[in-house]
């Protein structure tokens, strides 16, 4: 009989004096002889002796408490049996997240297979116990080879297609307004138009896209951030080409933050025409925007919450401390929500110096953002030297120098006590810390000693009038002594 009939032949099938192999005791496998020819009789007597061989391993491994078993899955291989989580798709009994399975890993029948089937059996149980457990290509076997050929064979989705399903997923975490919006078109959206949207996601689309941006830049680190991300969201693996552009996120730039001397020099540099400029910025007339700019000087607002204020409460004649009051309904939400309290001029003088109460709102045309775009696109062709949310943090400083308590102006600025000071504590240089250091602290002390002073003095001529009332005492006293003798 040839090598290759014999090796094709199965020995489970096999029987001697009418007893099946499968119904003899492995451990008497050289007792075994077959009816068969000596050939086949040492592959029956080969099989039982691995199977035996597996009994004795499963028994050490249940000693062991390993719970992954192995088990004979023909007469050539030698598969793993166990309890795993389930495949994707599978469902266990009762609905349970386990199913049994039985692993085919290529384990040859023979010493050495049963060997390494023990060996794998064990890892795979450390891998349960600590709940490190995945299915990987290598365990899913024929399964995996499957999965893998058809998304090759699927055509792969672009990069619009796939932005358009992670922002179906943001909205799922996110309220559908105006933080919302500016949320999604600042942090996210912003960042992913550097991708070409008409191509699939690769290691190419994303090298591109970082490549727009400059080392060490803030725009580095925050696409950085934003393609792990979205890689993440996509299931895609591109994580080692994205860390290779990684950069810290660079100090932030420090503010010119404007003096009030400064701020109502621009009062009158905001309003000058721009001859130069034809843009429908220029719609807008030169009171309206000298008002724009005193209400964002005067009360610290975010350029967008303009367009929230209450202006019939504002120009109330009722409203006798010159309050701002905002409507978030106006502009579908603000960023921190509704103040909890009026907003106040820190200057009440600047009411009147910028003519406030007399309102030239410029009529709304566009989107929120179309309309703030251009408060900011004015303030920097007009080369005023400074930004509109310079003006916000120049009235938070004024609030300290001011001594109002932070809890205070962070109520006024619609910040928690730690965001404002977070924020705005960054914005105060060595020459703002000296002013407010002289105006509270020295000012205070020199107060402090002038009282005293006083106090003293006050002291003094009261130690005075006692000591000549004491004298007037002592004489009345005598008086009466001698009148007594005589």
């Amino acid at each position: 009989m040839s090598i290759h009939k014999t090796s094709s032949y199965d020995p489970r099938k096999a029987e001697w004096d009418g007893t099946s192999i499968e119904k003899w005791e492995p451990s008497q496998w050289k007792q075994w002889k077959g009816k068969l020819k000596d050939s086949y009789a040492k592959a029956e007597r080969e099989y039982l002796r691995i199977k035996h061989g597996v009994g004795q391993a499963n028994t050490a491994l249940s000693l062991d408490r390993v719970k992954v078993k192995l088990k004979l899955t023909s007469y050539k291989s030698i598969g793993l049996q166990g309890t795993f989580p389930c495949k994707s798709g599978d469902v266990g009994k009762n609905g349970s997240p386990n199913k049994q399975y039985t692993l085919s890993l290529g384990f040859i029948a023979n010493d050495v297979g049963l060997k390494t089937a023990i060996a794998k059996a064990r890892e795979l149980d450390l891998l349960l116990i600590t709940k490190q457990f995945q299915w990987t290509s290598e365990l899913l076997g024929k399964q995996a080879q499957k999965l893998a050929l058809a998304v090759a064979n699927k055509p792969k989705k672009l990069i619009r297609d796939l932005v358009g399903e992670y922002e179906q997923e943001f909205w799922k975490t996110h309220e559908d307004n105006r933080q919302g919006i500016r949320t999604w078109e600042s942090h996210y959206l912003r960042h992913l138009k550097k991708l070409d949207g008409n191509i699939p996601l690769s290691v190419t689309a994303l090298e591109k896209a970082l490549e727009k941006t400059k080392p060490n830049s803030s725009s580095r680190f925050f696409l950085v951030w934003q393609l792990k991300k979205f890689c993440e969201f996509c299931g895609f693996d591109g994580n080692k080409s994205i860390n290779a552009y990684a950069t810290p996120l660079p100090h932030p730039n420090l503010r010119n933050v404007p003096s009030d001397e400064e701020i109502i020099q621009g009062f009158q540099q905001i309003g000058n025409p721009l001859s130069v400029y034809t843009s429908k910025e220029n719609a807008i007339a030169p009171e309206e925007w000298q008002w724009i700019y005193g209400m964002l000087a005067t009360y610290g607002l975010r350029p967008h919450e303009l367009f929230a204020v209450d202006l019939h409460a504002f120009a109330n004649s009722q409203n006798g401390f010159h309050l701002v009051t905002l409507n978030p309904s106006l502009t579908e939400g603000t960023k921190t929500g509704e103040r909890t309290c009026g907003i106040p001029p820190l200057h009440p003088h600047w009411v009147e110096l910028f003519d406030l109460k007399n309102i030239t709102m410029p009529e709304r045309s566009g989107t929120l953002s179309n309309q703030t775009a251009k408060i900011h696109i004015r303030f920097r062709n007009t080369n005023i030297g400074f930004r509109p949310y310079d003006l916000r943090h120049a009235y938070a400083i004024r609030g300290h120098r001011l001594r109002v308590p932070i809890k205070t102006m962070a109520d006024y600025m619609g910040h928690t006590v730690q965001e404002h000071t977070k924020t705005y504590q960054r914005w105060m240089n060595e020459d703002t810390n000296l002013q407010i250091y002289r105006e509270v602290v020295i000012h205070r002390q020199g107060t402090t000693k002038e009282a005293l002073k006083e106090r003293i003095r006050e002291l003094e001529a009261e130690n005075l009038a006692l000591k000549a009332e004491n004298e007037t005492l002592k004489g009345i006293l005598i008086r009466h002594q001698l009148s007594g003798m005589g």
